[in-house]
């Protein structure tokens, strides 16, 4: 498996097709959000690929507020380029390829980025079932977000950089 850079309108698609078969539709991001992010942040926007196929896909956006209740931020509508903390919005693996370690090794590569970019730290919100995953990556449980995206309770988790 490697970890690499989206590259072109090809893995768009291919890692777009991930965030609608893991997400329910009403969480998911859209096409024009992922293609914004990578534009944005594309050092952010990393490929799981086994045998030239696609499994994985991580992306987000940079911020200054660590703070996630606003509902839109899923589709990009508060971003900042030279943001101190890092918005993870996007962590999936095809159903075929998940609790092989593939998430933590995308997370790393996020992790590791941040910490060249000297951020201050990373931030996301997960479902409940995923608070463990991230704890055992360093993140720490912050609260219940009050954001109900796609209907769903989200927690926010942090990471600290510095």
């Amino acid at each position: 498996m490697i970890i690499r850079s989206a590259i072109n309108d090809q893995d768009m698609r291919d890692a777009y097709k991930i965030e609608k078969t893991v997400y329910i539709p009403e969480a998911a991001a859209t096409l024009e959000a992922f293609f914004m992010r990578k534009e944005l942040f594309g050092t952010y926007f990393l490929l799981a690929e086994i045998e030239e196929q696609i499994v994985g896909v991580t992306n987000g956006v940079r911020l200054h507020n660590v703070h996630l209740a606003d509902d839109s931020i899923k589709q990009v509508a508060e971003f900042a380029s030279d943001g101190t903390y890092f918005c993870i919005l996007t962590i999936a693996v095809h159903p075929d390829y998940q609790r092989q370690g593939i998430a933590s090794k995308l997370l790393k590569h996020v992790i590791q980025q941040a910490k060249r970019d000297q951020l201050k730290g990373i931030v996301l919100m997960c479902e409940e079932h995923l608070i463990e995953f991230y704890v055992k990556h360093g993140f720490h449980y912050v609260s219940p977000s009050s954001s109900t995206h796609g209907g769903i309770q989200w927690h926010e988790m942090s990471l600290n950089l510095k």
